[in-house]
């Protein structure tokens, strides 16, 4: 019993070790890959290879080759991309990497016919350069090669580097080309008139939702436009007795915004200013259908302070509070089917509405929102 147990314990201490040292490998081929990607983001696709190779050779997984394919390409080197790209399929890659070495395989072959080359990768994608003879050249039997003078072997093709780089991220910045979000806020304030009691017709708080698109116009300034629409609604007054006078502002608006911070900062500030038109349903005013009606129109600004905290591999997860103020004018045009005019319910006079809010935004940083070419693993 005593020599299986130190059997035993020695079979487990040799598998902690191999343990120990498998993830220790591990650690530093991620360390390498994430070097690697960085040499690709600033263009030096021959380091990136460099890397790259170094993380295959400690852990053959599929994302190390398939990122060490991308780099050769850049080189121009298309054989040893292909050979590359044919061990990510060797190594068990998910559906996702599988498709994803397929359309880089389509885009080697098609760059390397376009440069009038003929492909013939080879070996296991970490290095090995050994390729089997020219098909077009086989040997020949009456004349076998000079063991003393071996032929040549045969050099992997290698072109021109491919103008751009196919890497869909640069360097993690702090930019993006346009976003799409959403804001919920609260606030307190005062629109339209009084009854003749002093009393306000609607209530001072108030509470909605806002949908925005930003579009950053100039990366450099960081200077942008936002495009937005929100509703905001407001309770009951205090002093009406059988009313029903609540108020419903749909703003539909534009704006300038600039932030300050810096180009790899995570956290900004974001100081923001816009016009919108405020169309106005008092009383839940509706056609009788069920569809809620806007009479009654007026214009309104929007003055904010934003602070955003970016999240994700490209910062493209955006967390934001903020706190800014809506005013408005008096109605200046109301409905032909408006049933009361805006002075019968209290929207001859304009207001104020100040708010604090939480929102997401996902940033795109592509046009359109389209995807790009390659995204390193």
């Amino acid at each position: 019993m005593t020599r299986l147990t130190s059997i035993a314990t020695a079979i487990a201490a040799s598998l902690a070790l191999a343990t120990s040292a498998f993830a220790q490998q591990a650690d530093l081929a991620a360390k390498l890959n994430e070097e690697g990607k960085e040499l690709m983001f600033s263009g030096k696709f021959a380091e990136a290879s460099a890397k790259f190779r170094d993380a295959v050779a400690r852990v053959p997984e599929p994302k190390y080759f398939f990122n060490l394919c991308t780099s050769l390409y850049q080189e121009g080197k298309f054989d040893e991309a292909m050979t590359a790209c044919s061990a990510v399929d060797k190594n068990n890659p998910s559906a996702e990497q599988k498709a994803k070495t397929d359309k880089l395989v389509g885009k080697i072959e098609a760059e390397a016919k376009a440069q009038g080359m003929t492909l013939r990768p080879a070996g296991g994608g970490g290095g090995n350069q050994d390729l089997p003879p020219d098909p077009n050249n086989p040997p020949d039997p009456n004349n076998p090669p000079n063991p003393n003078h071996p032929p040549p072997n045969y050099q992997p093709a290698v072109g021109r580097p491919p103008s751009g780089n196919l890497v869909a991220m640069g360097r993690v910045e702090n930019k993006y080309t346009w976003t799409l979000g959403i804001d919920l806020f609260g606030g307190g304030g005062r629109i339209g008139n009084q009854f003749s009691d002093g009393s306000d017709v609607y209530g001072n708080s108030a509470a909605g939702f806002r949908i925005k698109s930003d579009y950053l116009l100039n990366a450099a300034t960081r200077i942008g436009a936002q495009g937005y629409m929100g509703i905001s609604h407001f309770g009951k007054g205090e002093m009406q007795v059988g009313g029903n006078y609540t108020l419903d502002v749909f703003d539909i608006g534009v704006a300038a915004y600039k932030h300050l911070c810096a180009p790899t900062a995570q956290l900004c500030f974001t100081p923001l200013a816009g016009i919108q038109l405020a169309l106005m349903s008092p009383a839940g005013e509706d056609d009788g259908a069920g569809n809620q009606l806007f009479n009654y129109s007026a214009l309104g600004a929007r003055l904010e302070l934003g602070l955003q905290y970016m999240l994700g591999s490209r910062m493209e997860h955006v967390l934001s509070v903020a706190a800014g103020a809506n005013l408005y004018s008096s109605v200046f045009s109301e409905s032909q089917d408006a049933f009361y005019t805006a002075a019968d319910v209290g929207l001859d006079k304009g207001g104020a509405v100040g708010y604090l809010s939480i929102g997401y935004t996902y940033r795109f940083n592509t046009p359109l929102g389209s995807s790009p070419f390659v995204t390193l693993e």
